[in-house]
């Protein structure tokens, strides 16, 4: 190989790690990778596919009132899967502070927790079950909205869950499979966009579609930048909390979304005097949409 053959070879290594390096700082920011495209059907790392930890009681603890500057990073946390225990929500209420809550639809306290929510301050939005890949053996619960039903029988059914219980928005639960689909998000968006609701993609696949067609239909919508517990083990959890933190204060606004376990809270309840010491104000979601 010639004098020419080995710089070209050596220019295009460069560029590759370029590329690559660039990928991963997307991908650490929440976006997803510029290599996407390459894998199509790719699933982004994700809580849909782990299996259910036990979870134990834990008594309540509250949290001193904040003591925060009026202006600085904000960072919005949703706890998804609430309505089937009352004893996470309290350990969630006795924080004081403004979180959004994901309440599955169907569940036996959903439109109790959704109440007591909505009066201590927090934000009901409408986690939305959705079809995930390798369903029905993954299984997103009651209520689901699949690939197999017609447009009718999706917005009977979405009908059906926001007259469940009072929200704000909805968010999408599993649905690796359905939110790649822009006809089906386009058919379950549709109600959303009727009843001046905002919309959140948690981004359980990184060929989801969901967030661009609520954009185009004129819905106010935001995407998850990080999932607070993709793996049910202390270490991750520590790890994507400060790793949320500073997305706030890097980017000036973060949304991070975590699962009702006594693991997460317990974390997060540790973490939240740290991230206000460091002037970062927790908020609700509807409150980074403006």
């Amino acid at each position: 190989m010639g004098r020419f053959g080995k710089a070209l070879l050596l220019l295009i290594l460069l560029l590759s790690a370029l590329i690559v390096f660039l990928d991963r700082l997307q991908v650490r920011r929440g976006e997803v990778s510029i290599f996407a495209l390459l894998w199509p059907r790719r699933a982004a790392p994700r809580p849909e596919s782990l299996p259910s930890l036990p979870q134990v009681a834990t008594a309540p603890k509250s949290l001193p009132a904040p003591t925060i500057a009026p202006v600085g990073p904000r960072l919005a946390i949703i706890i998804d899967d609430l309505g089937g225990r009352r004893d996470v929500f309290e350990t969630l209420k006795a924080m004081d502070r403004p979180f959004t809550v994901a309440i599955l639809p169907e569940h036996p306290l959903s439109a109790k927790i959704a109440g007591e929510a909505a009066r201590a301050g927090m934000e009901v939005i409408l986690h939305l079950p959705l079809e995930p890949y390798h369903y029905p053996e993954v299984d997103p619960g009651s209520g689901a909205l699949t690939m197999a039903m017609t447009s009718e029988e999706i917005t009977a059914l979405m009908v059906k869950h926001l007259a469940g219980f009072p929200v704000t928005g909805v968010s999408t639960h599993m649905g690796s499979r359905i939110t790649e689909d822009r006809e089906r998000m386009g058919w379950i968006l549709a109600p959303v966009k009727e009843r001046n609701l905002f919309f959140v993609d948690s981004l359980t696949s990184n060929q989801s579609v969901a967030w661009r067609v609520a954009q185009e239909m004129g819905i106010p919508t935001v995407r998850r930048h990080i999932f607070l517990d993709p793996e049910p083990d202390e270490a991750t959890v520590r790890r994507q909390l400060l790793a949320a933190g500073s997305l706030a204060e890097r980017r000036g606004s973060a949304i991070a979304v975590g699962h009702g376990r006594p693991l997460t809270l317990r974390l997060t309840q540790e973490m939240i005097p740290k991230w206000e010491a460091r002037g970062i104000r927790l908020m609700k979601v509807s409150a980074l949409l403006r």
